[in-house]
């Protein structure tokens, strides 16, 4: 299992969980080896790595009660939305977006640093949670950018369109001509890669959809888009209930997917969030397509949006990864919360306890993540010249995680994102001991405070 590359890091470990090839392979007492660049190079026993690697200038951390799983992949957020956590609750999705969403961000998502310190807030509470990578659909990529190098986490970020003006641009068209010059802007940033971002079927006309559906093609990039989120989107559309605001913005009375379909879209480069109300026909076409479905369990409990059939999709061949959505939704962006919910609402939809075990919940959240960005040949496994993006979570020596039978199962069914204990990304540690290394907790707080005393201040003023 060698490659005979510099070795930089040896990180010793009691369990380490590959994913690939097989997601339910587990290895007791072995070793991965980071080599210079923050690659894997190699993976083997400790006995072996302490012989291979006795150089005094590698680094050996030595991880005695800890399970090794590559870094979570969030492959669905909003993270500018983290500053509104919890400015609006319990509220159904479109009643959310017109009465607090939408007012908030037409005043302050221009604003100087507001997105940046949303994205930077996010980074934070994800890299301590064991994510090392997420997909963001958000205003102002650019500032989301530098959040993202700050933090030392990686990110694919969303080319936003919409049908409606903002602080931005104007038009559609204005959109896609302003995201090809940020793809240009940051198309040279280190853990920084984009996709166009249209941001649902009831909010972006056909002409523009299939427009973002040639860049995509163009390009060779993701395009990230909310599909099928509710059961009014899909009605409306299918009837073409044009005074319904939930409708598709297309002249063609047909369910959103099919539609997308006729558009050209639905294929391997798709990223699709949420897809909660589905057909079997729309299962088959997602399945043979090679598709990408992000499914957000939390948020989608909390909104009441219904229940995706994963089950139905990971048994039809549809890569299933799992996104939190943003943290004005969720209300966290917590990928442990994520994987648990997933497995067991699965369970339950299907009336099957065998569907989505733990190990398939974990593949969720990291290696179909690294595929839906489309970065699984770098990401999301512990294999051979992968980054090392990893996490190690500390089991066993806490009462909720005691006695550790199955690794993989209390990973998933007992542990925390309070479990994480170090992070890794691209070979680099940015969490040790369960503290950030690189980034002032305090400094996010302050911000955060800031930005609420200003939103309660404007947002009732205009109520």
């Amino acid at each position: 299992m060698s490659m005979h590359l510099d070795a930089a890091t040896v990180i010793c470990a009691r369990w380490v969980a590959p994913v690939a090839p097989d997601a339910t392979l587990i290895y007791e007492n072995y070793a991965v080896v980071l080599d210079s660049r923050g690659k894997i190079a190699d993976l083997c026993a400790i006995p072996e790595a302490t012989e291979k690697y006795s150089d005094s200038a590698i680094e050996f951390v030595h991880l005695p009660n800890h399970l090794l799983i590559p870094g979570l992949v969030n492959a669905h957020t909003h993270t500018g939305m983290t500053l509104m956590r919890g400015k609006a609750d319990d509220e159904p999705l479109l009643t959310w977006l017109h009465n607090t969403v939408w007012p908030i961000e037409g005043k302050f998502t221009h604003r100087e640093r507001f997105c940046h310190d949303g994205a930077l807030l996010a980074a934070a509470e994800m890299l301590i949670s064991g994510t090392t990578a997420f997909a963001d659909m958000y205003w102002n990529p650019i500032e989301a950018a530098e959040a993202v190098e700050r933090a030392g986490i990686r990110a694919l970020l969303g080319l936003i369109c919409i049908g409606f003006p903002s602080h931005f641009a104007k038009s559609e068209q204005e959109y896609i001509e302003n995201g090809i010059r940020i793809a240009e802007t940051l198309k040279d940033k280190e853990r920084i890669t984009l996709a166009w971002a249209p941001h649902a079927p009831y909010t972006v006309s056909d002409s523009a959809l299939k427009q973002l559906g040639q860049l995509s093609t163009d390009m060779q990039i993701p395009l990230h888009v909310h599909l099928h989120e509710t059961e009014d989107e899909c009605s409306a559309s299918a009837k073409l209930e044009t005074t319904n605001p939930a409708c598709h913005r297309s002249e063609h009375a047909a369910r959103p997917l099919s539609n997308f379909d006729r558009l050209g879209l639905v294929n391997s480069r798709l990223l699709a969030a949420h897809v909660v109300h589905t057909t079997d026909e729309e299962i088959s076409l997602l399945a043979n397509s090679g598709a990408n479905v992000v499914h957000c369990p939390s948020s989608n409990m909390k909104l009441a949006s219904g229940f995706c059939r994963v089950s139905d999709m990971i048994a039809a061949g549809v890569h299933v990864a799992l996104g939190t959505d943003s943290a004005a939704s969720n209300n966290s962006l917590d990928m442990f919360s994520e994987m648990r919910a997933a497995a067991l609402l699965a369970k339950n939809v299907s009336r099957d306890p065998t569907t989505v075990p733990a190990a398939t919940a974990l593949k969720m959240a990291t290696l179909n993540g690294a595929r839906a960005l489309g970065l699984s040949d770098e990401l999301g496994s512990i294999e051979l010249g992968k980054q090392g993006d990893l996490v190690a979570v500390e089991l066993g020596t806490r009462v909720h995680t005691a006695p550790v039978f199955h690794p993989l199962s209390t990973l998933v069914y007992s542990a925390t994102r309070e479990d994480v204990r170090e992070v890794w990304v691209g070979g680099k540690r940015l969490v040790s001991n369960g503290k950030l290394l690189h980034l002032d907790v305090a400094e996010l707080l302050v911000s955060a405070e800031q930005w609420m005393s200003q939103m309660t201040k404007e947002m009732s003023s205009t109520t």
